[in-house]
């Protein structure tokens, strides 16, 4: 038999946040009563790495700062439970990648000073599960992740407030995918604070090429681009039906771990619609913004089906070298996913009605239709 996951204990990110972004959150979104316990540790584990922040602010920061970037970073996006994860540990095992992992993205100014590196990472590394409880993805401190967990550290500007205060949900979109109602200075400081956090990835990982996966961003392609003009895209897309039925399995798995207010399933359900709606019209939107020969469009199925062709045909449409040396890496990483598990799905046929309606769009867009595996429920 083989070995269990390691079990573990999920905390808000809010642990590696600056005070500042600590008391504008908890100062400004309504807390339930029940995670009230929940609020004093997060808030305790941040005083107690409080001194290591601001000596890495102070003294480390700057030096990343004013650095450029030898190549145009790559940004895989694509709605949330479309294969974005996959891609990006694929394209991550190609060593001249360098990406944001786990640990940065959590403690984003605890990375290059040694006492606190030593004493936060032995803490991620006891608390973080084995794997991911929505969707049996493996965890680690050292493996790739999404850097918006990171982008909201010091400027209160991060759509994942939202696994803290799921109700605002919508609003955290307008305002922080979006930017509307949001001063251009902050907007300005955000900016300066997303080239840090690379800058300090392409360091951590010791990458030459910055790979991105952020699905915020495919809704944020024309800031992409104002910050880095010759920014290569990926965009995956997969189902709007699969997305639907494994967003809500990820989001009621994921929230009761990471939330600070209740919200119920149904108002829940309404989100999810709205946001696919929004996520999805704003990159198709954006998407005659990328230069050509920037962006390449790939569909999940034939990256479950064909990966190499896939990934080889990534390399070429974007003229990325180091393929060749890339692929056993690359293989051997696949072979390891053979055993990998996935969720089976089952739907009823009132949402089936309502995805071909509100997402009808999307599915006209890359011609999808019914997923045959998937089980029809009739309502009853």
């Amino acid at each position: 038999m083989g070995k269990s996951p390691k079990k573990g204990f999920l905390l808000p990110p809010a642990v590696g946040y600056s005070i500042t972004v600590l008391t504008y959150l908890f100062g400004n979104y309504r807390i339930s009563l029940k995670y009230l316990g929940r609020v004093i540790l997060t808030v305790l584990i941040n005083l107690i790495n409080l001194p290591f922040r601001i000596y890495e602010k102070l003294f480390i920061n700057k030096k990343y700062k004013s650095q450029t970037l030898e190549h145009p970073p790559i940004f895989i996006i694509g709605h949330w439970r479309s294969g974005t994860t996959h891609l990006h540990n694929i394209l991550c095992q190609d060593d001249q990648m360098g990406y944001v992992n786990t640990f940065q993205s959590v403690f984003p100014d605890t990375l290059f000073n040694r006492m606190g590196r030593f004493l936060f990472e032995g803490f991620a590394k006891i608390l973080i599960p084995g794997v991911r409880k929505g969707d049996n993805v493996t965890l680690g401190t050292h493996l790739p992740q999404e850097e918006e967990f990171a982008l909201g550290d010091k400027t209160p500007l991060c759509f994942y407030y939202f696994w803290m205060f799921p109700r605002s949900i919508l609003n955290f979109y307008d305002r922080f995918i979006r930017f509307k109602k949001i001063d251009s200075y902050i907007v300005d400081s955000w900016k300066k604070d997303y080239k840090l956090l690379v800058n300090k990835a392409l360091k951590e990982t010791r990458g030459k090429i910055f790979l991105s996966k952020n699905p915020p961003n495919t809704g944020r392609v024309a800031e992409i681009l104002e910050m880095f003009p010759n920014a290569r895209f990926i965009h995956i897309h997969r189902n709007p039906i699969e997305v639907f039925l494994s967003t809500k399995n990820f989001f009621d798995k994921m929230l009761p771990h990471l939330q600070l207010q209740t919200i119920s399933g149904s108002v829940l359900e309404t989100h999810i619609f709205t946001l696919y709606k929004l996520l999805m019209s704003d990159y198709l939107e954006q998407r005659k913004l990328i230069p050509e020969n920037n962006l390449i469009e790939l569909s999940f199925d034939n990256l479950e089906s064909d990966p190499i062709s896939c990934i080889e045909s990534v390399y070429k449409g974007l003229k990325l070298e180091g393929y060749n040396q890339a692929e056993p890496y690359i293989e051997k990483y696949l072979s390891s996913m053979k055993s990998y598990k996935k969720n089976k799905h089952y739907i009823r046929e009132d949402l089936i009605v309502k995805i071909k309606t509100e997402w009808g769009f999307a599915m006209n867009e890359w011609a999808y239709d019914i997923p045959e595996h998937i089980e029809i429920v009739r309502n009853e």
